[in-house]
């Protein structure tokens, strides 16, 4: 209905306590004599779920003691605290980080601070998952999202960002699919459904298949059952993901098959792997997250080892299409020998080699904590090395169930800029080796430096520096993968992608975005915003 001279429009994207529509208005003078119209919100509901990265969700212990939380930066108080919890890591050992952050023994934790920005009342958050989701990184976008997906249109036009930003080319922002610019009609069938945004914390130390069922067991059981107990019209769910969050997407959408996705937004997805997580079981983590994952190889092992979850980040046989990404001896620009020739599993991730995920003199790294005593083997490290050679193979198995699948539709964002390395290919740098037979390991101080032996001769080793484009954590060409697999639009954003609005972010800076506040950035954020209106065009009960 036009709006005319004699009528006030008023909007109702406020919510009450109970996460219902709310409008305010006002009684007027008798004077005035002009209808007021309050615009009724859509009956029609999308869920939208956020499944954040690795250590992005919190973890309890199965007894109710916090295990991680991770540390917010976006504020002095936060930042103190993350510190506490940080210095209370720097006390404990492999044995103690095993035990705690044994997969078996954590589950999700709520009871996160939150901050909505006026989206949603705190309770009706917290009832929706967003404690257990990082705030700092995840929550700005997720208020977005539940603010402007529900300010799409009134009276017939488009509101202000949407009018703005909205009628923009996805080719202005990197897609490489160059998908044509949401129409009017587009807008909308959009603005006829209400978005609600849900956190969807999940254990990050099991495998992603198991996070999976997990996941739809919480959309089933929780979230369209509020819906539908609300007497909403709802059928199924959009995904939006953070890192590791899109391979428990996948293996929602393609390994379980569940039939209430309307699709999935993947942001910064290790899509085939990342080669970091080799070179945090063999140097340890950088930065923040060394302080709770390990700031060596023994603290590391000692949880990746043991975590599924963390095991899938590996890159898989379709990493690169095949690339050999394991450079060992020889100079950056020269090296000896690259790995794998044509299997990562066999070469890489169960050799017992100097050059193995976990090599032979390390296989007691695997098992400090004596959690797995199981009594058909004899010796910690027989045990260690058994239990960590069944986890490979049911990581290989999960990366054959999701290589090359993605949900459909989907819809892909991903750093691509020079001036945030990531580690395409790792490399032990050093003198030439002529073979990689006959030699054997000296000293390796499980930060990055060791000696091999060759008979009398000691040649040292280095591992090289990240040099490779990505966004400071997973490379481009990880991220770039689902380009080729028939996904709906593929962001490449960075000065290595091509666009209006690729190289700068929302401050003008020409610079790319960091891999964890990914979702902070107003490229990614557009990206998001509009994938989510384009996968809506899919639903068809408004």
């Amino acid at each position: 209905m036009p709006r005319t001279e004699d009528e006030i429009r008023i909007g109702s994207h406020e919510t009450d306590g109970k996460g219902s529509p709310l409008t305010h208005t006002t009684l007027s003078p008798t004077t005035d004599t002009r209808q007021r119209a309050i615009l009724a919100q859509p009956t029609a509901v999308i869920p939208i779920i956020f499944l954040p990265g690795i250590m992005g969700t919190n973890l309890k212990s199965n007894t109710g003691s916090k295990v991680w939380r991770p540390p917010n930066t976006d504020g002095v108080f936060p930042i103190l605290g993350a510190m506490g919890q940080m210095f209370a890591y720097v006390f404990r050992g492999p044995a103690t980080r095993q035990r705690m952050l044994d997969p078996s023994k954590v589950e999700v934790d709520d009871r996160g601070s939150i901050d909505t920005d006026g989206a949603l009342k705190k309770s009706v958050a917290k009832d929706r998952g967003w404690g257990a989701v990082m705030r700092s990184s995840y929550h700005p976008v997720m208020a977005l999202m539940q603010k402007r997906l529900n300010n799409i249109m009134e009276a017939g036009g488009l509101l202000e960002w949407w009018n703005e930003n909205g009628t923009r080319s996805p080719g202005d922002y990197g897609d490489e699919k160059a998908g044509p610019a949401l129409s009017g009609d587009d807008f909308k069938h959009a603005a006829s459904y209400r978005y609600e945004v849900w956190g969807g914390g999940y254990n990050w130390l099991q495998s992603n298949e198991d996070s999976g069922q997990d996941l739809i067991d919480y959309i089933d059981d929780v979230v369209l059952a509020h819906h539908r107990s609300k007497g909403q019209d709802v059928k199924k769910v959009i995904l939006v993901t953070h890192s590791m969050g899109g391979l428990v997407g996948r293996a929602i959408a393609r390994v379980h098959e569940y039939g209430k996705l309307l699709g999935v937004v993947h942001g910064v997805m290790p899509a085939t792997g990342a080669p970091a997580t080799y070179h945090h079981c063999r140097c340890g983590y950088d930065g923040v997250s060394q302080i709770i994952l390990g700031r060596n190889a023994k603290e590391v092992t000692a949880i990746v080892g043991n975590a599924p979850g963390a095991l899938e980040l590996l890159p898989s046989a379709d990493y690169g299409e095949g690339r050999a990404w394991l450079k060992l001896g020889g100079p950056e620009n020269n090296p000896s020998h690259a790995l794998p020739i044509s299997d990562p599993y066999t070469e890489i991730y169960h050799s017992r080699e100097w050059y193995g995920l976990v090599p032979q003199e390390s296989l007691d790294m695997l098992d400090p904590a004596s959690l797995h005593n199981e009594p058909e083997f004899d010796g910690a490290e027989a045990i260690g090395f058994e239990r960590f050679t069944r986890l490979l193979n049911d990581t290989q198995c999960f990366h054959e169930s999701i290589s090359g699948k993605y949900p459909q539709p989907a819809f892909v964002h991903y750093g691509a800029d020079d001036r945030l390395h990531g580690w395409a290919d790792v490399h032990w740098q050093g003198p030439q080796l002529p073979s990689l037979n006959g030699m054997t390991r000296g000293e390796d101080n499980g930060n990055g430096k060791l000696s091999l032996k060759i008979g009398e001769k000691v040649i040292p080793l280095n591992f090289g520096e990240a040099s490779q484009p990505g966004d400071g954590t997973v490379p481009t060409i990880s991220g770039e993968a689902p380009l080729q697999s028939g996904v709906s639009a593929s962001f490449r954003q960075g000065n290595q992608g091509s666009g209006a609005f690729v190289a700068t972010n929302e401050k003008g800076k020409n610079k790319g975005y960091d891999h964890q506040d990914s979702y902070n950035d107003s490229r990614s954020q557009w990206a998001t915003l509009v994938s989510v209106a384009s996968i809506s065009l899919e639903a068809d009960w408004a």
